[in-house]
């Protein structure tokens, strides 16, 4: 009677334990026009005169919208224009600015890369794993290192110009707003640093780690932590406007390693609960969720009155930025990761099964397919579109009577490679 008892007792607290699982994992919440706003679209507009779209950031631009419109350019590519292999893994696309790109590896590799023929201008060497893209201010190139540090290069020679400590790993990619750099780090801070003075002007502490890298809209600055907050902080002094936890009781996950993108008065991220989130810019509300069926760690594009991203499920989905219903999804055939970019009409996006799709915005029908890519994805400076494929970097010229001719030597004198300290 006792064991009977006792199985009972097992399956009670068996049935409840799921209960509050389902409770916390489960439902998800449609939005409504709270707080939406279409007044200013995202995605930079391509000027008539071929003026080059600016690529100075992971995303884009500080917001994050990973979205470039007036292009003209059209899938399916030929050939590549050059392909250039890299001493490691690549996890994160280059910066993109005049004629240069600029591209970090796994290895700590930081080169800059002649755009029109996939050349090395010069390369460093920094000592610690680098896992983010690199910002380009001016004549500046700044590159955070999980060695803890953020390095500032003159983005024409390479010269090491300073360094700033901080007290964890960084894998943050740093943006520029306010006359600041501001990037995350393991060690639970946010910093915003001066690049005239080389220091901290503030910095804010989350309970754990800020892993991802932070949005600006205006005066706000938008970061998740690990801990399940999503934090809104002042970019003048550092005060903090909002937190929302997004995590939901007794659910699995919950930490923001996804960066935020912010558009139509909303920000948008992803969660390794399996849950994207859209939470109101000025009042810190969530606004709607939408379940996946694994992680979410790439970050959103925006556009289209849509928001475009990838899971662990397999899965690239397109949400309706207003409420986050399902406009339509596509079966990746391998986990998404990394992030998506568009181009006009198309939202380009890869796998960990090392396949890159370009996707019409409207339907999600196939427009573009290679077989190569991981993390990185797809930029653009407005006529060529970049490729970040596992190890490779590849540049397609999209113009009809672009050349097919490939390069795949990188170039540079050996004595150009210098190691920074860290």
């Amino acid at each position: 009677m006792r064991f009977a008892s006792s199985i009972v007792g097992v399956l009670v607290l068996v049935g409840l334990i799921g209960g509050l699982i389902w409770y916390g994992a489960g439902r998800d919440r449609r939005g409504d026009a709270s707080e939406y706003d279409t007044s200013s679209l995202p995605g930079a507009v391509a000027e008539a005169d071929a003026t080059r779209v600016v690529w100075s950031t992971w995303g884009r631009n500080a917001a994050h919208d990973r979205n470039v419109q007036g292009t003209g350019i059209v899938p399916p590519f030929a050939e590549p224009r050059w392909k250039l292999d890299a001493p490691s893994r690549v996890d994160f696309p280059p910066a993109v600015v005049r004629d240069r790109l600029y591209q970090t590896t796994n290895d700590g590799t930081i080169r800059a890369i002649d755009r029109a023929s996939g050349d090395v201008r010069w390369t460093k060497q920094v000592s610690g794993v680098i896992s983010s893209s690199p910002l380009v201010v001016a004549s500046t190139l700044y590159v955070t290192s999980k060695n803890g540090y953020l390095y500032a290069y003159g983005a024409e020679d390479g010269v090491l110009k300073w360094r700033f400590a901080t007290q964890g790993p960084v894998e943050s990619s740093p943006v520029f707003a306010g006359g600041r750099i501001l990037f995350g780090s393991h060690d639970g801070r946010i910093y915003a640093v001066d690049p005239t003075t080389h220091k901290s002007v503030w910095t804010i502490r989350g309970s754990e780690a800020f892993k991802g890298g932070v949005a600006v809209s205006g005066d706000t600055l938008y970061a998740g932590n690990y801990d399940g907050n999503l934090y809104a902080v002042s970019i003048r002094d550092g005060s903090i406007k909002w937190k929302t936890q997004t995590r939901r009781d007794f659910s699995f996950g919950g930490s923001l390693y996804s960066t935020p993108t912010v558009a139509y008065g909303r920000v948008y991220v992803g969660s390794t609960d399996g849950r994207v989130y859209a939470v109101g810019a000025k009042s810190g509300e969530i606004r709607w969720v939408h379940s996946t069926g694994d992680w979410v760690y790439g970050s959103p594009a925006v556009g289209d009155q849509k928001v475009f991203i990838g899971s662990y499920d397999g899965t690239f989905y397109a949400l309706d930025a207003k409420t986050g219903d399902e406009r339509w999804n596509f079966d990746a055939g391998d986990r998404v990761a990394g992030s998506a970019t568009i181009i006009d009409d198309v939202v380009y996006f890869s796998t960990l099964g090392k396949e890159s799709y370009g996707l019409a915005l409207s339907n999600g029908s196939v427009k573009w397919q290679t077989d190569d890519g991981r993390l990185g994805g797809v930029v653009t400076d407005g006529e060529w579109v970049y490729l970040t494929g596992d190890r490779t970097l590849y540049a397609f010229d999209p113009t009809p009577d672009a050349p097919t001719t490939i390069s795949d030597e990188t170039t540079g004198a050996p004595d150009d490679r210098s190691a920074d300290a860290g």
